[in-house]
């Protein structure tokens, strides 16, 4: 199974559909560390530093993985503004687009930031908050 990051949104709105028919999330993923020290260059928010979880999500997979939940602090589920997110991945999309040989598949990544890009408009024009999350496909 594949990793993948991925939007979550606190609320449902039409545009989720078609971002998930689009598989966006691998390129990110697999391009993170690389992402990361994009958007310390642009000077914006990381994607991984707006990854969060939903605890009982969270609790069921530490469960399932054979932890003990009630003996760890889990960390409370964040959202962020669209605005936030749309900052960074316009900051990444320029970044990647202005420097293609310093990533291993450009194109992915650009297509999943775009995705994501769309979704977060889409977000910001409803009023609803995200974060990314983690994703096994």
């Amino acid at each position: 199974m594949a990793l993948a990051v991925l939007v979550t949104l606190d609320k449902e709105i039409p545009e989720v559909a078609a971002y998930v028919k689009s598989g966006a999330g691998k390129a990110l993923a697999r391009e993170a560390d690389r992402l990361d020290t994009a958007a310390r260059r642009k000077s914006v928010a990381s994607l991984t530093s707006m990854l969060s979880e939903n605890q009982a999500v969270l609790i069921a997979q530490l469960k399932e993985e054979g932890f003990d939940p009630s003996t760890m602090r889990l960390p409370p589920e964040q959202w962020f503004t669209a605005a936030e997110g749309l900052k960074s991945v316009r900051a990444l999309i320029e970044h990647v687009g202005a420097n293609l040989n310093d990533f291993k598949q450009p194109n992915p990544i650009l297509r999943d930031l775009k995705a994501v890009e769309a979704l977060l408009t889409a977000a910001e024009t409803a009023g609803v908050k995200f974060h990314m999350t983690k994703s096994t496909l």
